[in-house]
């Protein structure tokens, strides 16, 4: 009797495990990529620029939608040897109160968003455009203000990783302390100085009612190969610049340029 009671068994359970995964192998996925890096601006812009000067094109804005910083790259194909392409941004800078309010007229600097150099354009005469790093006290204590340095040839990232207005904890878009609504939450101070206030790598402050401070955070990106990283839920700009060679011989043409 217990012999016919196993082969019995055996089959049914066979059986029973051929239809099990027979059943649990029916089933489909549905799939949506989404890309959150999205572009703006023109698209087919005309630059006119007279040999020997720089002009500046279109602003185009690379927006991330994602919560986490995305990389890309901007890539042209410009092979004219009388004209070099580079991709900058403008920056108000104004004079303020001792509420840290606006006064006066502002004036507007040209910099470099992404390239080999940091370089700048706009700053008036007698003055020197500096990068105000802030430390974690965040207090004009002499601490921090070793952390002050006239621009030169500036050859890294631009807010530097120690900086604490690139840190979590900044957030320049809130306007909750009463005069930050800044477009860009984190990123690096430009401020436009005296010349002579700067001594021994340090502000001197005795004119700092002529200081012109900044109106929103940028970034800049040391790199030849056109590398930029968005942050997360922002944006940069960037705006072709054309520097023709004063010897150019005149003419026309087109390059194509790449975001990805």
């Amino acid at each position: 009797m217990n012999k016919k009671l196993l082969m019995f068994v055996i089959p049914l359970l066979t059986i029973a495990l051929v239809s099990a995964i027979g059943y649990y192998a029916l089933f489909s996925v549905n799939y949506n990529i989404i890309q959150p890096i999205s572009i703006e601006g023109d698209g087919e812009q005309s630059i006119d620029c007279t040999a020997g000067e720089s002009c500046l094109g279109d602003t185009i804005t690379i927006t991330n939608g994602n919560e986490s910083s995305k990389t890309v790259n901007i890539e042209d194909d410009n092979n004219n040897t009388d004209m070099e392409v580079k991709y900058v941004n403008t920056l108000e800078l104004t004079k303020k109160d001792t509420s840290w309010d606006a006064v006066g007229e502002p004036i507007e600097i040209v910099y470099t968003v992404v390239g080999d150099n940091f370089e700048v354009s706009g700053v008036p005469e007698g003055y020197t455009l500096i990068y105000y790093k802030d430390n974690e006290a965040n207090s004009d204590d002499e601490d921090r203000l070793v952390t002050i340095g006239a621009i030169g040839n500036v050859t890294e990232n631009l807010p530097h990783a120690d900086d604490w207005n690139v840190g979590e904890l900044a957030d320049y878009c809130d306007n909750a302390n009463g005069y930050d609504d800044y477009e860009h939450c984190q990123g690096a101070k430009l401020w436009a100085v005296p010349s002579g206030d700067i001594v021994a790598g340090a502000l001197t402050w005795t004119n700092m009612s002529n200081y012109y401070f900044e109106t929103d955070l940028i970034y800049f990106f040391a790199n030849s190969e056109g590398e930029v990283t968005v942050p997360g839920n922002s944006y940069l700009d960037v705006i072709p610049q054309l520097v023709v060679d004063e010897f150019a011989t005149g003419g026309e043409g087109t390059f194509n340029v790449e975001v990805n």
